[in-house]
């Protein structure tokens, strides 16, 4: 047997392993770091007198990015159907409905089914708000709301016997991700980093309470029959008596928050 030749390959192994080691724990000093100064970062919400849900929406491995979406012309749709007409240039469809819907005692599977089954891509909508005279449903795409937008939106008419009667909807088309060269898909921020950008930028105060937190898209650029929607964070927030709602970036290193 070599043994010269042995020694020098055990050595050689013995530096590799400790170069490997080496590499390692770098690694895990760097990820302690990192965590360190986001643990640094963070708000301590409880200390601050703000409550926040128990239960935010996970985003993990969840990825957005800029839409560019048309406005869909009813004009066409409301002549192949007697019961709809169309408004505002076909920008807006008004439906009426033959046997009311009775949506008394928050009983909303069959208005949901009328959706489904008889409006315009109803498949698209989800239930967004209720009040005593109206219940309104917004558009999704990729079961994500694009939220507080009149040109994507389905809305019902309650009548006094606790019925819906008759409808309004628009709707958006041609939703595809906006061109250019810096519109890769993003990592979603956390529903926590939204929140905690508004106790920075001083929307959050001591007692306030944020009473919900949803993932969408909200429109950035807005034009006559077109718009840009960007993933957007919608966090209501309970000020004393008010409540008010705030729209924050959702893909941005240092979101921009927006006041409704």
């Amino acid at each position: 047997m070599n043994w010269k030749l042995t020694k020098t390959l055990f050595i050689f192994v013995f530096i590799l392993v400790n170069i490997s080691l080496v590499i390692i724990y770098i690694d895990k000093v760097n990820k302690s770091h990192i965590n360190d100064s986001e643990a640094e970062n963070a708000v301590d919400f409880k200390q601050e007198e703000i409550k926040i849900p128990d239960n935010l929406p996970s985003v993990k491995n969840l990825k957005m990015q800029l839409l560019t979406a048309r406005s869909f012309d009813f004009s066409s749709y409301a002549k192949a159907h007697s019961d709809i007409s169309s408004e505002d240039s076909g920008a807006m469809a008004k439906g009426d409905i033959s046997n009311p819907i009775d949506v008394s005692n928050d009983q909303y599977t069959d208005l949901k089914s009328y959706v489904k089954d008889k409006v315009y891509k109803g498949k698209d909508y989800e239930m967004s708000n209720i009040d005593n005279k109206n219940v309104t449903f917004e558009q999704t795409y990729d079961d994500y709301p694009i939220m507080n937008n009149n040109k994507a939106r389905l809305e019902f008419n309650i009548n006094d016997d606790g019925k819906a009667s008759s409808y309004k909807q628009t709707a958006m088309k041609s939703i595809t991700p906006s061109e250019g060269a810096n519109n890769e898909e993003k990592q979603v921020n956390t529903a926590r980093s939204a929140i905690e950008a508004l106790y920075f930028n001083r929307y959050l105060k001591r007692n306030d309470e944020v009473t919900n937190a949803r993932l969408g898209y909200y429109t950035v650029v807005k034009e006559p029959n077109v718009q840009v929607l960007e993933a957007n964070w919608e966090i209501k927030v309970k000020h004393g008596e008010k409540i008010k709602t705030y729209y924050v970036e959702a893909v941005s290193d240092s979101p921009k928050v927006i006041e409704e």
